[in-house]
Order: C-alpha cells, then sequence, then structure tokens
C-alpha cells in the first residue's frame, strides 16, 4: 500500500501527487464499500425478510440508501470521524489509544480497552465474512447468464479465494499498482450500467426525498425495521476509510470519495431501483440484469476481480490489525513477515492468514450463497461502527476540547443511528449475526487475558529481580570474571536485574565487558520520531540500561536499535554483540487476581508464541536463552 499521508508531509497533497494517492485509495480504501451493489439492494427485496418490489417500497428503499451513503459516510466518517487522527493514523486501535492517551484512571481505561478490544475482534470477523460475501455474490453472476453453470458457483468460489490465500505470502506491491485502475474501471462500469435504466425511469430520482424513507417506515412499520439491517450493508466498508487514513491521506479518501465513488454508487443504486420499477421479476439479481446479456460474462469477470480486491483489502487490514495487538501488547507474538523492502506497513502474518482461509472455506460451505451471509456480515460493521461513535465521544470531549452540548448533540444523532442499524441487524442474530460477535467476544477475552496474563507475570518477575544498585554492589564486593565483548539481556521491566542476568551470573560466573539491559517500549501512538528512539543510562562497571520506543505501527528492528546506541557513544557492534533471553515455564496455581481458566489460557498463549528470537531479528548463532520455572 502507498504510504502517502499528507498528514506526515510538510504540505498537504496537491495535483498529480494527489491524484495519484486518490487513485490508490480506490483499490484499498474503497473495495469492500464499492462492491456492496452487487448483494446489498438485491438483499432487500430477495430473501426471507424482503419486502414486495412495489413503486413506493423501491423508491423508500432508495431513499434509505442513499441518505445512509451521505449521513454515515460523507458526514459522520469522511467530515467527522477522520479528523481523530492519531499522528496521522487511523483505526480502531488507534482511535483506542488516542481516547485513552494520558488517562490515569484505571476505571477510564477499563471501560474503553475492552470496547476497543472488541471492536478490534468485530473486525477479524469482518476479514472472514467480506471475502465469502463477496466473491459469492460476484460469481453468482454466472448463474444468471447462464443456469446450468449454477452448480459450478461453490466449486468456483473456493478455487479463487484458494488462490488469493495462497500467494499472501508473496505481499501485495505488485498487485497493489492495477488495484487503483482495476476499481476505477469497475466505479466507471458502475455508472455505465444504471444510466440507461434511469433515462427509462427517471421518476426514481424522487428517492433523494428523505420523506419517502420516513413514508416507508409508517407504511410498513416493523417489516421496515427489519429491513433496516439490510440496508445497512450499503455502508459496510465505512471503517476502512478511517483504517487507511493513515495508508493514503485524508485529502486523496475524501476526493475520491466525492468525485467519484459516491456518485457511481448512487448512479447504480438508482439505476437497479428503475430496473426494478420497470421488471419486478429482476429481483432475483437486478445488478447483473442492468447490463445487455452479451456483457455479463465480462461484467461476471469484471467483478469477481473487484471482491478479490476487496477482500485483499480487509485480508491485509487484519494482519495490520494483529501486528498493531502484538505491538499494544494484548497478543502473543506471532511470526510477522515483511513482504516489501520500501513500505513498512506491508506484512504477512501466516497464522493469520490461514486462520482466516478455514474460517472464510467454512463459511461458503455452511452458508452457501451471499444472501445468507447478510445478516452475519451487516452485524459485524455495525456493532464497530456504534464503538466507534463512543470513542469518538471520548476523543471529542479529552482531545478535541469539544463542550458537553455539542459533543452530546453531534455524537448523540450518530449514536441514534448505530442503535439502529445494530437493533435492526439484531433480529438476525440466529440467523448468523451471532457468528461476529462470537469472533469479537473471543478475541477480545483472549486479548484482555493475554495483557492481564503479561501484567501478573510481570509483577512476578519483579519481585525475582534485584536493583541495578544493589547488582553492581555485588559484583564489587565479589568481582567476576569479565569476558570480552558486549552482552544484550532483554528485559520488559523499567528498572531492576533481569533474572536472565542473574542466573548468569550465578551459574556460569561471568560477565561481558560491556551490559546492556534493553528494554523495548511500545508508545500508545503510531510512530516514534527518530530522535526519541533510544535512551540510554549508563551505570558503573560497563552496565548499561538501553530503552528503546516504537510506535504501535512500526517492527522493533535490533539492528535500528544498535546503530543509535552507537550515534550516543554505546558501541554495540551488530556483528560481535551476544544476545541474552529469558524464558519463563509457566505452572498455574489457583489465584484471586486471575482465574484459573484465564491463566490456563494465557499458559497455552505464551507456550505458543513466537520466540524472542526470531521475533526481533536476532541471529540464532549469538542468543542464549535462560530459563525459569514460575507459578503465577
Amino acid at each position: 500500500m502507498s504510504s502517502l499521508n499528507e498528514s506526515k508531509s510538510s504540505a498537504p497533497l496537491r495535483g498529480r501527487p494527489l491524484l495519484t494517492a486518490a487513485l490508490g485509495g480506490l483499490g484499498v480504501v474503497y473495495g469492500d464499500i464499492g462492491t456492496s451493489p452487487l448483494y446489498a439492494l438485491r438483499a432487500c427485496f430477495h430473501g426471507a425478510q424482503s419486502v414486495d418490489p412495489t413503486m413506493e417500497n423501491i423508491l423508500g428503499i432508495l431513499s434509505l440508501i442513499l441518505w445512509s451513503l451521505i449521513v454515515i459516510i460523507s458526514i459522520k466518517y469522511l467530515l467527522v470521524v477522520m479528523r481523530a487522527s492519531n499522528h496521522g493514523e487511523g483505526g480502531v486501535l488507534a482511535l483506542m489509544a488516542l481516547a485513552i492517551e494520558g488517562r490515569t484512571s484505571k476505571r477510564a481505561r477499563w471501560m474503553l480497552i475492552p470496547l476497543g478490544l472488541f471492536a478490534a475482534g468485530l473486525l477479524y470477523g469482518d476479514g472472514m465474512i467480506t471475502p465469502a460475501i463477496s466473491v459469492l455474490s460476484a460469481v453468482e453472476g454466472l448463474e444468471l447468464a447462464t443456469p446450468a453453470l449454477g452448480k459450478f458457483v461453490i466449486p468456483l468460489s473456493l478455487a479463487i479465494l484458494i488462490v488469493l490465500f495462497a500467494f499472501q505470502q508473496r505481499g501485495t506491491s505488485r498487485m497493489a499498482s492495477i488495484f487503483g485502475p482495476v476499481m476505477l474501471v469497475w466505479f466507471v462500469s458502475l455508472i455505465v450500467l444504471a444510466i440507461p435504466a434511469i433515462a427509462r425511469e427517471p421518476g426514481v430520482l424522487a428517492s433523494f426525498n428523505p420523506l419517502l424513507a420516513v413514508s416507508f417506515f409508517v407504511r410498513n412499520q416493523g417489516h421496515a425495521f427489519l429491513i433496516l439491517g439490510v440496508v445497512f450493508l450499503v455502508v459496510t466498508g465505512g471503517e476502512a476509510l478511517y483504517a487507511d487514513m493513515g495508508h493514503f491521506g485524508l485529502r486523496p479518501i475524501r476526493l475520491a470519495w466525492f468525485a467519484l465513488v459516491l456518485p457511481s454508487l448512487i448512479i447504480n443504486y438508482l439505476g437497479q431501483g428503475a430496473l426494478l420499477i420497470s421488471d419486478p421479476a429482476a429481483v432475483r439479481n437486478p445488478f447483473y440484469l442492468l447490463a445487455p446479456a452479451w456483457a455479463r460474462y465480462p461484467l461476471v469477470i469484471l467483478a469477481t476481480v473487484a471482491t478479490v480486491i476487496a477482500s485483499q483489502a480487509v485480508i491485509t487490514g487484519a494482519f495490520s490489525l494483529a501486528s498493531q495487538a502484538v505491538r499494544l501488547g494484548y497478543s502473543p507474538r506471532l511470526r510477522i513477515l515483511h513482504t516489501s523492502a520500501d513500505q513498512r506497513g506491508q506484512v504477512y502474518l501466516p497464522l493469520i492468514n490461514w486462520a482466516l482461509f478455514v474460517a472464510v472455506i467454512g463459511l461458503i460451505l455452511v452458508f452457501r450463497s451471499s444472501a445468507a451471509l447478510a445478516g452475519a456480515y451487516g452485524m459485524a460493521v455495525s456493532s464497530t461502527m456504534l464503538i466507534t461513535t463512543i470513542l469518538l465521544y471520548v476523543v471529542a470531549r479529552d482531545v478535541w476540547k469539544w463542550g458537553r452540548p455539542t459533543a452530546l448533540l453531534i455524537m448523540g444523532c450518530f449514536l441514534l443511528l448505530d442503535i439502529a442499524f445494530v437493533s435492526a441487524n439484531g433480529v438476525k442474530l440466529l440467523a448468523g449475526g451471532w457468528l461476529p460477535l462470537a469472533i469479537g467476544i473471543i478475541a477480545c477475552v483472549l486479548m484482555t487475558t493475554w495483557q492481564q496474563g503479561r501484567r501478573s507475570l510481570h509483577a512476578r518477575l519483579k519481585r525475582k529481580t534485584e536493583s541495578v544498585e544493589a547488582f553492581l554492589d555485588r559484583i564489587e564486593a565479589a568481582a567476576p570474571y569479565r569476558v570480552p565483548g558486549a552482552a544484550v539481556y532483554l528485559s520488559a521491566h523499567p528498572d531492576g536485574v533481569p533474572f536472565a542476568l542473574l542466573h548468569n551470573l550465578k551459574h556460569n560466573k561471568v560477565l561481558h565487558e560491556t551490559v546492556a539491559i534493553l528494554r523495548i517500549v511500545t508508545d500508545e501512538r503510531p510512530r516514534v520520531h527518530a530522535a526519541d528512539r533510544v535512551e540510554i543510562e549508563h551505570f558503573d562497571r560497563g552496565v548499561y540500561r538501553v530503552t528503546a520506543r516504537f510506535g504501535f505501527m512500526e517492527h522493533p528492528s535490533m539492528t535500528g536499535i544498535l546503530t543509535s546506541c552507537r550515534k550516543q557513544g554505546l558501541d554495540l557492534d551488530a556483528d560481535d554483540v551476544f544476545f541474552v533471553l529469558g524464558r519463563e515455564t509457566l505452572a498455574v496455581e489457583r489465584g484471586a487476581k486471575m482465574s484459573r481458566w484465564r491463566k490456563t489460557v494465557f499458559a497455552w498463549m505464551s507456550r505458543n508464541a513466537s520466540d524472542a528470537s526470531s521475533h526481533f531479528g536476532l541471529p540464532p548463532d549469538r542468543v542464549m536463552e535462560i530459563g525459569v520455572k514460575l507459578e503465577f
């Protein structure tokens, strides 16, 4: 993905760079919401909760769709939410970090952190559902073009997804260069397909009147409330605008939306509505029936490519989300591979990739159609948007310094809409809506368990350490043999001597001439300036404490840390330094602070975490691990 970000540059993007960034955003930011016309309007008139395709119902639902796009995406996200820039970065974890920044109240953090983590878990659910529903909805066009091909929809969808997930390890830098142009063709096609239908039924333009949406609710009452959950499908993908703000910048994302994406979506939905007014039988697939018969096979191909791009965007987002969770201390170390030498945001996590793959294949085999998946899809995104609004209220009050009446008025309006959409999707819990909630709850429990477990473990380890002063007094009283070279001891504690150093001295009776106690800290900000990266505290007898700081969007580089140390006078040669790590073997015991089942889960996560040497890129021939058994 592009790393163009106007918030980090000295001046806003203009001219060709702005257009280039906007084009790149089409493929990454708008892939999800841009493929919603494949299934969103169809689901309103075709399925268990559908309404009859009468002119009044068609115009009422179109009015709901148009104003949802305008209010939720254009106003809420583009004009308000995206003001919440965490040093140029967006997304629910960045928003959570911004909301809790500087807060010392345990109660406030206790409330905000689980909300943010639950929303992150819901986005994992989105990453599972989006590829399944998007690819299925595109390939289902084959059945419309040639009914005999209907039996191939599931196998072909599975084949496409197998190839998609298999290629993740190669990275997206090469594919990303064509994402924008392909989606440009897609959005232009949405307009071209719809204009003839609108020209035949210009009365469909009346749906811009919001009173038609009100009359639809008055006329259909409870049934209209159910339809609201289906209408929400048109704004799924809205979170991607905010999450990818750090990659493209606010101006390019806004330009792409208002100049192309919003007009093309509105025109296509109007075209589908016009087609249904003239031919109600087109409810079986109004998107594909907009095209003439000769164009349906090429349209299926284009739609399939567009949905693959949409799927790629959410998969990449899941990788970034998991990487951020590791940095912020809410996840055990995972194997993270950087797939681009030039773009630091491009990462590949094998465990996340194949977990998503298994989940997506399972969803297709169980639900077997895009219509059946619609309920599960809406629940994931609507709940995430609700949590975003709650966190945004905190940011508006504490960071933007809005007055309470202003914050309550604006966020209250958004909150009412979010609650309405969540409630409407909530009635589909038994039809699949339970799935993303279950994923969100499981992910939140795992992340909070890891955080709580590490805190408890650090407290136990701290009791096994001694102060630097006591350590220096001890080696002065009984001077150990000092071997040439330097050793770096990794430690998670801000003070004290790590147990690995104490055990090494106790059992091996030697110390290196230079001893550096290294602590790597992840800040609650996306990136740390190079000048603030490393702090060095010099003690007597060749002992140093090094604190290296990284943002939650950055991957710690041991080579970079050692280079910064040399610049500050601490000579640690990357080709000669020796690394010593501590490894804990955990034995679960009963305790009041953490339940036994959570301790058992934490111990399992700890055993299966990626080892520190590979996580930090340490040379395996210069690493020694010293173990300790801990009861916690």
